[in-house]
């Protein structure tokens, strides 16, 4: 193939659909990837495909299959497998993010020849709907022949830029929390999906508690990390900020921000008034996860094991509410008294 540059697409297909224990279903995805790698003589097309998940939060893995097609040098083309590491695809509308692998692969000519590859690249990825994904990325890949280490390339050997665009079908929930919007929390499910839980009686028909009834209205809706509706799921700055801008009241999105809004409330039950927000802290003071006061003792969160049900924060707590109580380090209060 001539040595010019081109921008070809190149294909991949990504599935994960592992289950994580005491979650709901995790977020599959097909994505399919079309990719050019210019190096010195010719520009492969690169075609990958595997199958993986999300390990925690922003982050997935999967474990791909491989091809650099050499049309010019076919005695050039390489074929393998290995593993992929990426971070916060598909976590919001437009998202910047990183991806990096590595592969052992083989050159099947008259002398099969073994290589080792190594990618490292960056995309902006945009999420029109929840179980679509269109990204642009470019990245540097490497071939080490000898297998002498990414920084002992040889004459022979071969790097260059990659450019590539991917598109993504999602479907499924997801499981984890990103860090710094919920921590993984206790395993059991908690109250019945859509187990009616009343506001305190003091939220009355006040703007409070509209937002209460809103979230309320979430009952037994699934974990989503990055989920702001009812159409995809939650998580748990997600629901705080979903019950909220619900009745035009500006809020934060995430959990870390959410942690500053408004002013601070005593982390006292009798203080505490339909609306506020709740913030825990999983060690120390960092807020690692969030949720909304309904009353009456009780709070709604969404959680990756249960999704967005109703906790205690009284002495009626049963073993899993009782985790939460513990690590309740702080409220916030947005609405005007």
């Amino acid at each position: 193939m001539p040595n010019r540059r081109r921008h070809i697409m190149a294909a991949g297909l990504v599935l994960s659909c592992a289950l994580q224990p005491g979650a709901a279903r995790a977020q599959r995805a097909v994505d399919v990837q079309l990719g050019s790698w210019e190096v010195p003589g010719s520009n492969p097309t690169l075609y990958s495909a595997g199958i993986g998940r999300r390990l925690w939060g922003p982050l997935a893995y999967s474990l791909r299959g491989l091809a650099l097609v050499d049309a010019g040098f076919a005695d050039r083309s390489l074929y393998g497998l290995g593993p992929e590491l990426s971070l916060f695809r598909g976590a919001r509308l437009l998202v910047p993010y990183a991806a990096a692998g590595v592969g052992l692969a083989v050159r099947p000519a008259r002398s099969p020849e073994f290589a080792a590859l190594w990618y490292a690249g960056l995309g902006l990825e945009l999420n029109p709907l929840s179980w679509l994904g269109l990204a642009l990325e470019a990245g540097y890949l490497a071939e080490d022949r000898g297998f002498q280490g990414f920084w002992d390339l040889r004459a022979n050997d071969r790097q260059g830029w990659v450019t590539s665009a991917r598109v993504s079908f999602r479907w499924g929930t997801g499981s984890s929390d990103p860090a710094g919007a919920g921590t993984m929390g206790p395993a059991a499910p908690g109250p019945a999906p859509h187990q009616p839980v009343a506001p305190g009686a003091d939220a009355g028909n006040t703007l409070a508690g509209q937002i209460v009834e809103t979230a309320l209205a979430a009952m037994g809706e699934p974990y989503l990390w990055g989920g702001t509706s009812s159409d995809e799921g939650f998580d748990c700055s997600g629901l705080v900020w979903y019950a909220y801008t619900s009745h035009g009241v500006s809020v934060p999105r995430v959990s870390r921000e959410q942690a500053h809004a408004g002013r601070g409330v005593a982390t006292d039950i009798a203080e505490l008034r339909p609306g506020d927000i709740l913030l825990f802290a999983n060690g120390g003071d960092a807020v690692t996860h969030v949720g909304l006061y309904v009353g009456n003792s009780r709070f709604i969160h969404a959680t990756t094991s249960g999704g967005v049900r109703v906790g205690a924060l009284d002495g009626s707590a049963d073993g899993n509410d009782r985790w939460w109580r513990e690590r309740w380090v702080g409220a916030r209060r947005v609405l005007r008294e």
